[in-house]
């Protein structure tokens, strides 16, 4: 059974601090608070919404099994209050065609950039302009299941929230990696599709907190065209 699990981290404690900021100590954390050994199964998802102004951080993590509770008090001094779990599957399983959800993806996007050598595969490249980065997502929906709806100024209802390069060290060599956070809205087109992609994340990099696609009832001020988003 899947687990779908919030955790909320305090970014005033140290700990949760110095974790957060390196992308390298949130893998471990995450990593180690669920079964190393495990051999099989999905790869987990995760994503971390840091707070503004002091309020709390909230992780996301889509696992076969609810993360220790143990490790992330120690790593985050997070307590049994800030964390709440649940199957995912029943959720999963109201997904329909024709439903309209909010959604926040924080992803990689990227491109293969064409090899000088005739015959040898090019290598990938971090999408950084975001035009180009809502043309990636834009690609990347008709494989999951969905759509976004073209709102009035004949535009997908989608924003990129943050855009950004991060470095950090893995294994004594620095790793770079293109982040975009999108926020929008979304049409169902083929439930199992979107399942799947609800499942096993978009894009590349998902041991980094990348790729994790989550779903949120839309609010009625976004139906009058009032919402932030």
């Amino acid at each position: 059974m899947t687990q779908f699990t919030r955790i909320m981290v305090d970014a005033r404690s140290r700990h949760a601090r110095w974790a957060m900021a390196s992308l390298e100590r949130q893998h471990a954390i995450i990593a180690k608070s669920l079964d190393p050994n495990r051999v099989g199964g999905r790869r987990s998802l995760w994503r971390l919404d840091k707070g503004r102004g002091g309020a709390s951080s909230r992780l996301y993590v889509v696992s076969d099994a609810v993360p220790d509770i143990r490790v992330l008090h120690d790593e985050l001094d997070v307590g049994p209050s800030d964390l709440a779990s649940c199957a995912y599957e029943p959720f999963l399983d109201r997904l329909s065609i024709g439903q309209e959800w909010g959604f926040r993806l924080r992803a990689n996007p990227t491109k293969s950039l064409p090899s000088a050598e005739r015959g040898r595969r090019g290598r990938r490249a971090g999408i950084s302009r975001i035009d180009e980065q809502l043309q990636w997502l834009q690609r990347k929906t008709r494989e999951c299941g969905f759509h976004m709806p073209i709102n009035r100024l004949e535009l997908p209802e989608v924003v990129v929230k943050d855009s950004q390069t991060i470095d950090f060290t893995r294994q004594g060599s620095t790793v770079t990696l293109t982040s975009a956070v999108y926020d929008g809205v979304l049409v169902v087109d083929d439930p199992e599709l979107l399942r799947t992609a609800l499942l096993d994340g978009i894009g590349r990099a998902k041991g980094y907190g990348f790729g994790l696609l989550t779903l949120v009832p839309l609010a009625d001020d976004y139906r009058t065209g009032n919402s932030a988003l």
